[in-house]
Formats: structure tokens, sequence, C-alpha cells
């Protein structure tokens, strides 16, 4: 698509501000009022409640200088990076039992050390997103890689459950982030079109920690003993931290652009950077792709919070996302204790769910992209038919990405919370393990969709500070998570466990139909929070007028 630069000024957004581009006053020309279905998709969306550059600087020139393969790359070694996190949670399940017997603890001590995993997990990113936001992605893969290379070699040598539960919490700090920086890593690289397939396909493939995790913690267990999974993570992460140093590049994109652009500090530049397709594109760099650097700022996770419509989402997800938390957690202690199997049958009975869930992941993605395509191609249709009438500073002339990102996620929340409570009654009443396996893998089909719904609308929102928005999605899903894990020795004791899945997963569907607000509202709250942003700006490049703050006052009465 073709995008002038008098057609950046008029689909200026919300509160990025209207540059100069031609002229002083940043004025469109009459005649060039009417060019929106030419625009390059992303200046179509709103970008959060942040001021980030002109969009007419990468107007005219790649958005990434990494082709389709390069990209592929790139999803490889994030992923690669951040199965390290997922697989932490998922490979200590096996283990949970024996930990118990061998350091004369019960079974809610022990699960302390799941749930400080869990809240670690989700305050870290938080935290550190900000640093990646403002000094680069790189510097924090490799310093969380480092983090947890260390705690999990401190790990395997504990002789005491209090070292255990510290280097928990300290592995869990270090390699959390990873997660929300390679969704920040897939918005530097790809557009709103192909973000979805790009943030499903590292979801799914470092979700594949999820899928085995449980199958090899309890190969290991079985027959070396539990300090072996922490070997086992040491050596696998001391790879991934080698092959991170060599082969992946900064991809911030107010340090590098594109992609095609040298770091200035050495920490950011990775050696690849210097040889083959990649060295010959640092040779030719745009600097107009160079965006605004955003200044540090550690509490930035909570003017997202603050948000209405995000607040709403961030509860959804993350109490979807605790159903499976328990899920997992509670077919270890059901499994061994009820059907009476090894540690080695209890990791074998995970393949279902594990499977199933990157099934879920990768498949979310492919659907989040075929869905903005349509979107986008009716919205166009619709901007090229009204396209007098159009002011695209009002949010019901706008592409709501809201819904475009969102309005799949009702039907998979459903069908979850049917397999959740069907395989927690099964339990309950010991029916065959075979059905309980059946529906366990059913729910995890679709239980995590709505995660890559809500991380690639978190980017779309916040490209310039995904580090941060994906934290977000991160710490939600985690504490809510922490939550229900501390309480679940107690619930499973007293509403066993097709009465804690109905209640879980009962307040997991009924918390999903607050997601009309943020698809109908989250557009005009939007709207109306730049409103009172004194750098928000018309269509035209003009102040905020009267005549708008009315428009705004009409649309708040609807």
């Amino acid at each position: 698509m073709n995008l002038t630069k008098n057609d950046c000024v008029l689909i200026n957004f919300n509160n990025r501000p209207s540059q100069d581009v031609n002229n002083s006053q940043g004025q469109a020309e009459p005649s060039e009022t009417n060019n929106m279905t030419n625009a390059n998709p992303d200046s179509l969306i709103s970008h959060g409640d942040e001021t980030t550059q002109d969009i007419t600087k990468t107007a005219t020139s790649e958005y990434s200088a990494f082709s389709k393969n390069e990209k592929y790359v790139f999803v490889f070694l994030c992923a690669s990076t951040a199965v390290f996190s997922t697989i932490a949670a998922p490979i200590y399940y096996p283990a949970l039992r024996i930990i118990e017997q061998d350091f004369h603890i019960d079974e809610e001590l022990v699960n302390v050390s799941v749930v400080v995993y869990f809240i670690f997990q989700g305050l870290s990113p938080t935290l550190v997103g900000a640093v990646a936001d403002t000094y680069g992605r790189r510097p924090v893969v490799l310093t969380s890689l480092t983090i947890y290379f260390c705690a999990c070699i401190g790990l395997a040598r504990a002789k005491t459950y209090a070292q255990i539960l510290v280097l928990r919490c300290l592995q869990s700090a270090g390699i959390s982030p990873v997660i929300a920086v390679n969704n920040s890593i897939m918005g530097d690289i790809a557009t709103s079109a192909e973000r979805g397939g790009y943030v499903g396909l590292t979801s799914g493939f470092q979700v594949i920690g999820t899928a085995f995790g449980s199958l090899i913690g309890a190969g290991l267990t079985a027959t070396w003993g539990w300090r072996s999974i922490f070997w086992f993570l040491t050596i696998g992460s001391g790879v991934s931290l080698l092959s991170a140093s060599v082969f992946l590049p900064e991809s911030k994109r107010s340090i590098v652009g594109n992609g095609s652009i040298v770091p200035k500090l050495l920490l950011n530049r990775a050696p690849i950077l210097y040889f083959g397709s990649i060295g010959k594109k640092i040779k030719n760099p745009d600097y107009d792709t160079l965006e605004v650097n955003s200044p540090l700022k550690l509490l930035g996770f909570i003017d997202v919070f603050k948000r209405k419509e995000l607040a709403i989402l961030l509860w959804v997800s993350g109490i979807q996302f605790s159903c499976w938390t328990v899920h997992l957690t509670t077919l270890s202690s059901v499994l061994s204790s009820v059907y009476g199997l090894s540690t080695a049958k209890v990791g074998l009975c995970y393949l279902p769910a594990g499977i199933c869930t990157l099934l879920s992941v990768v498949s979310a993605g492919r659907l989040l992209n075929w869905n903005y395509k349509r979107r986008m191609s009716k919205y166009k249709e619709w901007a090229h038919n009204n396209e007098n009438i159009i002011d695209s500073s009002l949010p019901e002339h706008r592409f709501n990405i809201y819904k475009t990102r969102l309005e799949l996620a009702f039907i998979p929340i459903i069908l979850s919370a049917i397999g959740f409570i069907t395989a927690g009654w099964l339990m309950t009443y010991k029916v065959n393990l075979g059905a309980v396996l059946v529906f366990s893998g059913f729910a995890c089909l679709f239980c995590n969709c709505i995660l890559t719904f809500t991380n690639t609308l978190m980017v779309d929102l916040y490209p310039g500070k995904s580090s941060i928005a994906s934290g977000c999605v991160n710490f939600s899903r985690c504490i809510l998570s922490a939550i229900l894990i501390a309480a679940l020795s107690k619930m499973l004791e007293k509403m066993k466990p097709g009465g804690t899945f109905t209640f879980i997963s009962g307040l997991a569907t009924l918390s999903s139909v607050l997601l009309m607000i943020t698809i109908k509202r989250g557009p005009y709250w939007e709207y109306k929070r730049n409103l009172k942003n004194p750098n928000f700006k018309s269509v035209n490049g003009a102040e905020v007028t009267e005549k708008e703050q009315v428009k705004e006052e009409e649309i708040e009465k609807k």
C-alpha cells in the first residue's frame, strides 16, 4: 500500500503528535482528505495513551529490514529462551510429592514453592519490561538467562527447603521477563496485519515447555531424582544463553530502527550482525525508521491498569489462565493420590493437556491474522464508501482493534469451561482415567486462546512500550494463579475437584461477558482520555476544539 506524507497527517490518531511534514502548521490540503483507504494498516490503529514518533518515518520505508525466513529464525530464538520460563513450573509438578517426603513437609507447604514462582513470574516482567522498552530487548534477555542459569545450579544443590523457596523466587524473577520481551520483539519486526501469527508461533513454541515439561520432569525424577530436573534446566539454559549471545540481534526500534542500524552500545550488538545477510543490511542503515526512545519509567505498568478497558481484559485473561494452571496442579495430586499412578505415569498423563495447549496457542495466532485481514478489508470498503463524511479522530469512524482481536474469544472460553468442569467431576467420582484425559485435552485445546488474543492486542496498543504492556498480562495471570494455587488444597478438601473447577471455570465464563464492555466502550474511553491530553490533535493537526468536546460528550451519553 502507498502512503503519502500528507496521508499520515490525516490519519494521525489519538495522542500521536502531528509533527511537521510539509509545512509548519501541519495542515493537509483539502484535496487530500480522502486518502484513508490507502493508509498503512498500523496507522489506522490507536496506540494506547503513549506519545510516539510520527508514522511518516515508516511510511516510505520498510517496516522491518528482516526477511520472512529471518523473522522465523527470531521466532525460534525467542521461543527457545522463553521455553525455560514455561517449563520451570510443569517440570516441577511431578517432583512435588518426592520433595514433600524428602524435606518432611506437608502438601500446603510444598505448594508454596509453586505459589512463589508464580508471584515473582508476575511481578518481575512489570518492572523489567520498562528497562527493555528503554535500553533494548537483547540486554534483558541475556541478563535473564544468566540469572536463571545460576539459580538452577543453586536449586540442584539445595540442602534445605528454605533454600529451594529463595532460589525458586530468583529463578522465576530472572527468566519471566523473557516472555514479555518476546512479544515486544514480535511487535518490533512485524506489522499489525501479520503480528498475530508471529505472536502465536512464538507463544506456541515456547509453550512446548508446558506441553512436555511434566513428562520430562516425571522421567528425570523417576530415574535420577528431583535434583536432576534442575541440572537439566541448567544445561538447557546454558545452551540457550550461548545461542542468544551470538545470534539474537537487538530489535528495539528506537535503537536499531527497522533492524538496519548498528546499536551504539556493545551489549546491544550481536556478533551475527557482521555476518551473512544480516551483515549486509547494516551497510545501508535506514535512519528514518528510528523511533523516539521513551524514558525509563519503572512504574509505567500502573498506567496500563488504570485503563478500564484493559483492566477488564487482564482480569478475564488472568482468570482463564488460572483455570489451566489449577488444572495442571490438580492433576499431579489427584492422579497420584486418587488413581494411584507412579510419577512416570503421571507425567505421561500431562501429554494430552500439553499438546492441546500447543495447538491452541498456535492456531489462535493464525485465527487472529485471518480475522484482522477480514475486518480491515471491511473497514476499508466502508471508509471508501463514506469518505466524504469520515472524521478519523472520532472512535466510531476508526478501525476497532479491540473488536478485531477479542470478538473470537467467547466460544473458546465457554468450550474450555465445559472441558474443565467435566474433567473435575470425572476425577471426583474416579471415573475411567481415559475419559479424564480426553476432557483435560479438550479443555486445554481452547483455554489459552485468550492469552494470544490479549498479548497481540497489548502490543497493538503499546508498540513503543510493549514489554511493559505484555508484562501486565504476565502480572495478572500469574498473581491470580498464585492466589488460587495457595487456596487449592483447601478447595479440593472442601469442594473436591468437581466443585473446584465448577467454581473457577464458572467465574471465568461469567467474567468473559465483561469483554463486551472492552470491545464496545474501549475506543470511546480511549478517545475521552486523549481529549484531555495536551499533545492530542485533531485529524488535520489542529488543537482539539470546543466542537470536538461536544462530540465527545454526545458519545459518552450514547
